[in-house]
């Protein structure tokens, strides 16, 4: 992919959405079109973390009124904002060492919530994506083909208002405190997905 741009050392891209919109195929996608990526991975590892020492704090009678999630449960946006704020500390710590180290980071996941995340993370090149679908046949399209254990057409219609939700919450976030943009890749190829982004970027470091 030929670029008119020069990505920022500091740059930090969150990728949001619900299971099935891509935000792992794109990650990789732009790990190979853009060398100077890094897919940092940890925000699981903290996740796997704070379930255990949940789990523990339990063993022991001492009640916790957050919980994280395990990976088969799927999220309602009140949940998944619940499980960011949780570990919001801890990703911001990420974005502050990357930066810091001048490492262009990918951070993604279903527990990435701009609105959650936004007014802690007003330093400089710091961009949020979200990827949604625009109707539940097309999620459906894009996870019928995944575990036929874990998703079945009957978590299509909680999975698919997560990501309406996810898209509404653009109009609660203040323009001017955070970058954000969503992409409806109801239609649209890995390819033309990243195309997308790469237009994102050439606009800001063109």
């Amino acid at each position: 992919m030929d670029r008119e741009y020069i990505l920022p050392q500091d740059l930090i891209i969150f990728i949001s959405g619900v299971p099935g919109v891509g935000k792992t195929t794109i990650s990789n996608e732009l790990l190979n079109t853009h060398k100077e990526f890094r897919l940092v991975e940890e925000t699981d590892i903290i996740r796997e973390i704070l379930r255990g020492y949940e789990s523990y704090l339990t063993e022991v009678g001492i009640s916790q009124c957050d919980e994280i999630y395990p990976h088969e449960i799927f999220l309602s946006y009140e949940m998944a904002m619940q499980q960011c704020h949780i570990m919001k500390n801890s990703i911001i710590n990420i974005v502050k060492r990357q930066q810091r180290k001048q490492i262009p980071s990918i951070i993604n996941g279903v527990h990435i919530i701009p609105e959650e995340l936004y007014a802690h993370t007003s330093f400089p090149n710091v961009l949020y994506i979200i990827l949604y679908v625009d109707s539940e046949e097309a999620l459906w399209k894009r996870l019928k083909n995944r575990d036929p254990q874990k998703y079945t057409y009957e978590c299509v219609p909680v999975l698919y208002e997560t990501n309406v939700e996810l898209q509404n919450s653009i109009q609660r976030i203040p323009e001017k405190l955070c970058r954000l943009y969503s992409i409806n890749v109801s239609n649209l190829s890995i390819e033309n997905t990243v195309l997308r982004i790469d237009t994102i970027l050439t606009s800001l470091y063109g």
